[in-house]
């Protein structure tokens, strides 16, 4: 895969926010959904935490080229620049492909001759979860986020009677907002993940999905951060989604990239 085809997948695939071919022309829905990995590990004492993870990452890059694995993938490590301490991870891996194919083809690469990959993380790695996640667009990036950037996440509940259909119609409304700001994927851009294997467990304990903003700087970030409060973005959301979901606040990284195609 070239690098253009995976500028959308940054922030991933096509917008879902499109016409039904075979529906009435106002009627929405959502386009195909992309795979998306996370690992969340602690260090294990004593280890020079960043060190050990850049020196890890180009073992698996080494891995991937000798395996022809890995190839039409992103991958990025995530350091924690402001977060409220409930989520304590240290080592967070974040990545992603454009379609189900890629994804399945390094999973069973992977999984028959990664075993060295596995060690070689536990000598400075400890209590790690592994989670898969579908994602879909709500404002595409452009390809700065093939390299490094910032990355908000925030997690979301429908509420009671709300489901996917409201969330369509709101997510194509504040995508027309955003735009009437002037806004563009130069500035920013939107992807909802949803769980598949690997979420917290229990029903009590699930969220409905995650809400995931990248901005290409964190000036880009204070810039939207003024529209938000400033310029009317922040009512404008709660007017969309007040009444379809409840997000808690955001946590916001710095996502360095490991890997690209």
């Amino acid at each position: 895969m070239n690098t253009q085809s995976l500028i959308a997948a940054a922030f991933i695939a096509a917008s879902p926010l499109v016409f039904a071919d075979n529906h009435a022309s106002d009627e929405l829905e959502w386009s195909m959904g992309s795979p998306v990995e996370i690992y969340g590990c602690s260090f294990k004492e004593g280890v020079d935490g960043y060190k050990q993870s850049i020196k890890y990452a180009a073992t698996v890059n080494a891995w991937a080229e000798e395996h022809d694995a890995f190839q039409n993938h992103v991958g990025q490590l995530m350091w924690p620049e402001f977060s409220d301490g409930e989520y304590p991870t240290e080592f967070t891996w974040l990545g992603y492909w454009e379609n189900y194919s890629d994804y399945g083809a390094d999973m069973d690469k992977r999984a028959e001759f990664g075993a060295a990959l596995y060690v070689e993380g536990n000598k400075f790695l400890e209590q790690c979860s592994h989670s898969e996640w579908g994602a879909w667009d709500l404002f595409p990036a452009d390809d700065w986020t093939l390299g490094n950037h910032v990355t908000e996440f925030s997690d979301c509940v429908y509420k009671e009677g709300k489901g996917d259909a409201d969330l369509l119609v709101a997510n194509n409304a504040f995508a027309k907002e955003m735009l009437a700001r002037g806004l563009t994927g130069a500035d920013l851009g939107a992807v909802q993940l949803w769980p598949r294997a690997g979420a917290p467990a229990g029903l009590d304990n699930a969220i409905s999905f995650k809400w995931i903003t990248g901005f290409p700087t964190l000036s880009a970030y204070a810039n939207f951060t003024h529209i938000w409060w400033n310029e009317g973005l922040m009512p404008a959301w709660s007017s969309l989604y007040g009444d379809v979901v409840s997000c808690d606040s955001g946590r916001v990284y710095q996502s360095q990239v490991m890997s690209r195609p």
